[in-house]
């Protein structure tokens, strides 16, 4: 990964808060709707969802480069649909990336604190869905369009896939048809130092916070950029939080 790329990773370095729900059930839905309603109640259901005001998690990532691994922790906190907030620290560089529910911005070793625009916007801004699924059904943003896509298969399993269209971005969730669990993530969209990328989210490990199944790995794919591996060991559910740190500052 070169210097550039890095700067160009506009908030895409952390998984999003959305890819680490887990959504699992039996029973064998075919329209979108069954889809939908599935995976909502497969998660905990709409009310431990939405019971859900603030989210923190913490942890640690490891990142192959062109440099070689880099090691070091991650932080994420949520107020689901409202604002969203973002950090990676380790020895050879620190980003921190936030939206305060208008302005979306990042701050990191190379560049200084810039504010962001366009995709890299909503790329930001879309991070702070807490459930695209229950979104769905209660839509919080008004650029988003729902599209069942055609059936596939991940590793060999067959999979529901449901396309996602947010603020210019193209998402693409894979549900494995038997245990309704996203098994992974495509993320389309167009970055202003990187062009068009394709980002690959792959979930593993789900654990239940206050009724609702989140996956507590990922890993995250930029062909020709980076790999990284995140691993969630805390994660805090409606705490206090200290809203000055979405504020660019």
């Amino acid at each position: 990964m070169t210097m550039n790329g890095l700067q160009g990773l506009r908030g895409a370095l952390l998984t999003p808060v959305l890819a680490l729900l887990a959504w699992g059930g039996t029973a064998q839905a075919q329209s979108l709707d069954e889809i939908v309603d599935a995976a909502v109640e497969a998660t905990g259901g709409r009310e431990a969802i939405e019971r859900i005001e603030t989210i923190k998690r913490s942890g640690t990532f490891v990142m192959d480069t062109e440099f070689g691994a880099i090691a070091g922790d991650t932080e994420v906190v949520t107020i689901p649909y409202e604002k969203v907030y973002q950090l990676l620290t380790s020895d050879f560089f620190t980003q921190t990336s936030a939206w305060d529910g208008s302005v979306a911005w990042q701050s990191d070793d190379f560049q200084g604190t810039v504010e962001l625009s366009g995709t890299d916007a909503a790329n930001l801004r879309n991070q702070a869905v807490l459930d695209w699924f229950v979104a769905y059904q209660t839509s919080h943003f008004g650029d988003v369009q729902y599209v069942k896509g055609p059936d596939e298969q991940v590793d060999g399993r067959d999979h529901f896939v449901v396309e996602i269209a947010a603020g210019g971005i193209d998402n693409r969730f894979f549900l494995d048809k038997e245990t309704y669990l996203v098994s992974q993530i495509m993320i389309e969209l167009d970055d202003a130092d990187l062009g068009a990328i394709e980002v690959t989210v792959t979930l593993s490990e789900y654990e239940v916070f206050e009724g609702v199944k989140m996956a507590t790995k990922s890993h995250v794919s930029i062909p020709d950029v980076f790999d990284i591996d995140t691993t969630y060991n805390e994660t805090e559910i409606n705490e206090p939080i200290d809203e000055t740190i979405f504020v660019k500052h």
